[in-house]
């Protein structure tokens, strides 16, 4: 397998990790292991849907989501998206390729280094990348391509977290531009790669995983009944759309075009 050419420009790698003020316990650990993996971080304050107000909130379409999808984002799903949306617009403002760190994951201190250290020589084009394994049933995996100590990996369907991933700003760029309206939690819109047109791509080997030693903080809304049958025919057939679009898209475009934009020569 041909091995990925490095870009010309070296873009300055940050590595952000994404926490509430309250949460100090998660702070505190991942402070440690970042620090003595040896690596340079700074805590990203994210936006507490719960308690905060925040400008990204004025996007979100109630409406919208409740017809599509039979209930409405939790507070906690509005924060969360908020952050991230506050972090890609901070990643277009400076310039930067960031590494964003949710505060409970776990991380390959050897593999996170030499990533940060192999990204400096990425293509351009290889905009955003997940850090950790793809765990979603029924997507298929093709591997295009290396770039120093990884594989890049393309997947048919988005890995539904947000728990790590490599961001440019012209990836940032993307979400921004096609965040409006918000109706679904940022780890689906970020999937939506027919949409957004980021690449769901990832890494082999996985960098990052969940530590389930925390309890989400996120939060899904309170559990409803049986809904309607008119309700649930109307989330079903939205769910379908996005299968079809998704498949389409696949049909349309490719693994071999996408590898050659992603990973051809600068």
């Amino acid at each position: 397998m041909l091995s990925v050419p490095n870009s010309l420009k070296k873009a300055p790698i940050k590595v952000l990790v994404l926490t509430l003020p309250q949460s100090e316990d998660r702070q505190t650990r991942i402070e440690a292991a970042l620090t003595n993996a040896g690596i340079d971080f700074e805590f990203f304050w994210g936006v507490d849907g719960r308690t905060d107000r925040d400008p990204v909130f004025a996007m979100y379409d109630k409406p919208k989501r409740v017809w599509l999808k039979g209930q409405p984002m939790s507070q906690g799903q509005l924060g969360c998206f908020a952050s991230h949306y506050n972090i890609w617009k901070r990643c277009v403002e400076e310039g930067a390729n960031y590494v964003v760190l949710e505060d409970d994951v776990l991380f390959d201190a050897p593999l996170l280094k030499q990533f940060l250290e192999d990204a400096l020589g990425f293509p351009r084009r290889l905009e955003c990348l997940r850090l950790f394994k793809n765990k979603t049933r029924n997507h298929k995996t093709t591997n295009l391509g290396s770039t120093g100590r990884f594989d890049i990996l393309r997947y048919t369907k988005g890995p539904m977290s947000t728990m790590g991933y490599y961001i440019t700003p012209a990836a940032a760029e993307k979400f921004l531009v096609a965040s409006n309206p918000i109706f679904l939690s940022v780890d689906i819109y970020m999937d939506r790669y027919w949409v957004n047109g980021v690449q769901c791509l990832g890494v082999q080997p996985a960098i990052v995983t969940h530590d389930y030693g925390f309890e989400s903080i996120i939060g899904y809304g309170e559990k409803v009944g049986r809904r309607p049958l008119f309700v649930r025919l109307i989330r079903e057939a939205f769910t379908l759309t996005e299968r079809l679009r998704r498949f389409y898209y696949n049909l349309r475009v490719g693994n071999v075009a996408i590898e050659k934009k992603i990973l051809g020569d600068d």
